[in-house]
């Protein structure tokens, strides 16, 4: 796929990436629930719960929260959701034209390879949009722990979400390292490195 001035929109997607992480992060400030003590939780402690009771037990003590900070925190924790569905093709996005310019770069084989690592990040787009629509249909009151078998389909979900997008980065950006560090780069992108 030739895809017209790459930098130029890694650059877009990258500033969406960081525009709505900032967002997100703003909204989890107001994260808490009422799990034996208050405390503060995160998107995370959502995404990674051990059991199948650990995701209801954190909602169900959102709702014992005193009636300010329970609306607080439930607006919050919706709005990330929502927002996230911004995050996620810019993220997903910005891991596709990274893979893409550093599978213009390669021979034959790393050619196909990060071409892959670019096309398969459709796979943890599609989990993280079905992550989201679950947890938005999990907050409400006096939600009961999903089975053993959805439970186990959701870890499965994250672990898929998680471990592609992750390894084409991590795979990418070393990548793009070895270029800078033996000369294999071309001096007219050095500026959206600044950018």
């Amino acid at each position: 796929v030739e895809i017209i001035n790459p930098w130029s929109w890694l650059c877009i997607t990258m500033a969406v990436t960081l525009f709505t992480a900032f967002i997100m992060h703003l909204q989890s400030e107001h994260f808490y629930t009422h799990d034996v003590v208050l405390r503060k939780f995160s998107i995370l402690d959502l995404e990674f719960p051990a059991t199948a009771r650990e995701l209801p037990n954190l909602i169900n003590g959102i709702y014992l929260l005193p009636q300010p900070q329970q609306q607080k925190t439930l607006s919050a924790l919706r709005g990330q959701l929502w927002v996230d569905f911004i995050f996620m093709p810019a993220a997903y996005g910005s891991i596709f034209l990274l893979c893409m310019q550093v599978a213009g770069k390669m021979e034959a084989s790393g050619r196909i390879f990060f071409s892959v690592l670019a096309w398969i990040q459709i796979i943890p787009w599609i989990c993280d949009i079905i992550e989201g629509c679950y947890l938005l249909g999990k907050i409400r009151r006096d939600v009961r722990p999903s089975t053993p078998g959805i439970h186990r389909a959701y870890q499965l979900l994250e672990v898929g979400k998680w471990g592609l997008s992750l390894t084409a980065t991590v795979c990418a950006l070393s990548a793009l390292l070895f270029f800078w560090l033996t000369g294999k780069y071309e001096t007219a992108s050095l500026h959206y490195l600044l950018i």
